[in-house]
């Protein structure tokens, strides 16, 4: 082949390229959504100050219609470094009065944060502090819909906890066999945990028999404080197995709770990162009195039986967590369902096929409102439905909500609670707020696409193998913290070009009277919120247009 040739060779394919991945895009004039208007407030103090606990949550009340009003950023957590606890006090107690509802962290206030709260750094008096505390607003601000929340730790030794982390094998199975025994009463099993128990030295052992004995009489405390003032308590079980010493904690709240009769003013949830979020939806819900009917369907019958990573219990028996959680009810009947939540599990026995995509596409086609969780057992992208449905061009942004980020339980409580409040406004707005519901909709949508899916499942792993090539700590990034931003900055660039133009913006994601409504670009903004590449602080904003039928005919 001449030069010539091959250029015009090149070039050929460089346009065929080109039209694949540009062409067919609509014709669109520009349109500005309005955000949906606020009509009340809610005050949080979140778990932590990562995005997840604080920011998601945000979007998620203006979605809402709900101001959610977070501390100043210089009184939150920055990692290692723990809130400014007194301070944050000083803060609530100012704030409590002007809203009618609030979210409290208990390990924030106690603890300085999540990471805080498994160490513990903080002491009976600070317990004390915050129990006296939350009393006395209580009865300043009886008018006030208090929600109270608090974590078990999770029994996950940290890779800098040495030389607790030598032992992390041990102390996992030195904690299901004490639950085992103990639940069982097997002899079996007791003969197994002295074995284990021996091989623990009685330090380590010590610290987290005590770090759960503590948890569990805190943990009674704050049910007794629930029932004396009439607030909603909310624990939550952190990473976990279906036994161990944070299950054992759990079983023994669900016994508090009901001793002490708090009904459905107590609730006990798998997760952390995302009971804010519920306790926000739960809220929305009540506020308007909206009972969301949610029918469920698995990619494939295997996935209700399935108990995925860091959880204690089934996919089906955290489905119905989440749900009852919110104050929703399961369904049959998906023709009247608000919502149908399509929960797809990966791993090696349930790996994609083109059924599960099938089924996914022909309920968009049909009109219905879908919140798809993409959860992957291994983190191998090859295990999720979401590159699948990319290549087909099945058209993502007609979703009510997306969702997959590390565990099943957090990707649940979130999908739900974005297709419960969608749902639910299109209920309760009126028509012509519409296309800029869905328009607000989508562009959280966007966002969880491009953080659950193209950050986390794509670039993560690899991101993490070359800084430790280069001789970087991912978990402690210091001065590389702007090296590690560029590249995730440059990879979400590329990746949101993809989706956008190869099937976010080809399908109307809003279609009413003679108008279809297009999303039409996206720009990003990426920070690492710690000098970490666990998460990313990740904003999307969505340009959007609209073109009438006849012209896309």
């Amino acid at each position: 082949m001449n030069k010539k040739k091959f250029i015009l060779l090149a070039l050929l394919l460089l346009c065929a390229y080109f039209y694949e991945m540009f062409g067919g895009m609509p014709a669109t004039v520009p349109f500005t959504p309005q955000p949906v208007k606020a009509d009340s407030s809610l005050l949080l103090a979140p778990l932590d100050s990562r995005p997840p606990c604080t920011t998601l949550v945000h979007k998620l009340g203006a979605l809402a219609s709900l101001d959610v009003v977070l501390p100043p950023k210089e009184l939150l957590d920055n990692y290692n470094t723990p809130a400014a606890k007194e301070k944050l006090f000083a803060w609530l107690a100012q704030e409590l009065p002007l809203h009618p509802a609030a979210i409290v962290s208990a390990d924030i206030l106690i603890h300085g944060s999540l990471l805080g709260s498994r160490v513990p750094l903080g002491l009976d008096v600070d317990e004390e502090n915050f129990l006296g505390f939350i009393n006395r607003q209580h009865r300043l601000n009886p008018q006030v819909n208090l929600a109270v929340f608090s974590v078990i730790p999770r029994l996950l030794v940290s890779d800098q906890l040495i030389p607790d982390s030598w032992y992390q094998w041990h102390l996992m199975r030195y904690a299901t066999l004490k639950d085992m025994a103990e639940t069982f009463g097997d002899p079996y099993f007791t003969s197994q945990l002295l074995e284990i128990d021996a091989r623990i030295p009685d330090d380590i052992k010590a610290k987290y028999s005590n770090l759960y004995a503590n948890n569990d009489a805190f943990n009674k405390k704050l049910v007794q404080l629930a029932a004396a003032d009439d607030i909603t308590l909310v624990i939550g079980q952190d990473d976990a197995q279906a036994f161990g010493l944070p299950n054992r904690n759990r079983n023994h709240v669900l016994a508090y709770m009901e001793h002490a009769q708090l009904g459905n003013k107590g609730l006990v949830t798998s997760g952390a990162d995302e009971i804010a979020i519920l306790l926000l939806t739960r809220y929305y819900n009540q506020l308007h009195g909206f009972t969301p009917q949610i029918y469920v369907q698995y990619s494939s019958p295997k996935v209700a039986s399935k108990t995925m990573p860091y959880m204690p219990c089934s996919v089906d028996a955290s489905v119905r967590d989440k749900v009852s959680f919110i104050g929703g009810q399961l369904t049959d009947d998906a023709d009247h369902a608000d919502f149908i939540l399509f929960v797809h599990c990966g791993d090696d026995d349930n790996e994609p096929t083109t059924a599960m995509l099938h089924d996914l596409s022909e309920l968009l086609a049909a009109g219905k409102h879908v919140a798809f969780v993409d959860q992957t057992a291994n983190y191998k992208p090859g295990e999720l439905l979401t590159p699948k449905l990319l290549d087909a061009r099945v058209p993502l942004s007609k979703l009510a909500a997306f969702a997959g980020w590390n565990t099943l339980s957090n990707s649940l409580g979130t999908a739900i609670s974005q297709a419960t409040i969608f749902t639910g406004q299109l209920k309760r707005l009126p028509n012509s707020d519409r296309p800029s519901l869905y328009a607000q909709n989508l562009n959280f949508t966007v966002e969880r696409l491009l953080d659950d899916y193209a950050y986390q499942k794509l670039l993560h792993s690899r991101l993490t193998t070359l800084l430790k090539l280069q001789g970087r700590t991912p978990t402690d990034l210091g001065d590389n913290k702007i090296f590690a931003e560029r590249i995730i900055q440059g990879f979400l660039q590329r990746q949101k070009t993809q989706m956008l133009y190869g099937d976010l913006g080809r399908a109307p994601f809003y279609q009413a009277d003679d108008e279809n409504y297009f999303l039409t670009g996206i720009d990003i903004g990426v920070q690492l919120p710690w000098t970490r590449i666990f998460e990313i602080d990740l904003t999307t904003d969505c340009h959007f247009g609209k073109a009438s039928h006849t012209s896309n005919s």
